[in-house]
């Protein structure tokens, strides 16, 4: 038995209220929240996160000199190895996984904080550091515009064109 309210049954109280929810919902069947659109432009943004492998493939084809340049940061000085391989692998793996939409959200999330890590790390916290190169560019954009790219997926999911959307039946 549900709790009244106001000497009115509890089921009752949306349409006290006026909200428009009612049966005829139930019958037509659930309401699209978004268009196919949206969805493209998911597959879209997902698939801008593949600039991103070109940088850990070039990491990965010389090892040796991308060990050393994260041995010049101030947190990679630690464990150059452990560093340089979790940047690469990130840098490769995750694009593809957004791409295919598997695990988008956790995937968006750990390569965004990635990237910023790598901006904070390897270009905010340098002595010499200026927030306009000498082009007028922002120094380190490329970080911060993929950055600006990957972390609307951590709130957004991947859309229905996405292995997570069969993965989950459909659920965001």
């Amino acid at each position: 038995m549900s709790e009244s309210v106001d000497g009115q049954d509890a089921s009752d109280f949306h349409r006290e209220v006026g909200d428009p929810w009612d049966e005829g919902y139930a019958v037509t069947g659930p309401v699209e929240a978004h268009g196919r659109s949206l969805d493209f432009g998911l597959l879209l943004l997902r698939a801008g996160s593949l600039l991103l492998v070109p940088h850990g493939a070039y990491a990965a084809f010389d090892m040796a000199r991308f060990t050393a340049l994260v041995d010049q940061t101030l947190i990679g000085s630690q464990a150059p190895d452990f560093f340089a391989w979790a940047i690469m692998l990130c840098a490769v793996g995750l694009p593809v996984l957004l791409l295919l939409g598997l695990f988008t959200r956790p995937a968006a999330f750990l390569l965004t904080a990635v990237l910023a890590a790598v901006w904070i790390l390897g270009v905010f916290l340098r002595e010499d550091y200026r927030p306009f190169a000498g082009d007028g560019s922002l120094t380190g954009e490329v970080a911060l515009l993929l950055v600006a790219l990957v972390l609307p997926l951590v709130f957004t999911g991947a859309g229905r064109l996405s292995v997570d959307s069969l993965r989950t039946g459909g659920r965001p």
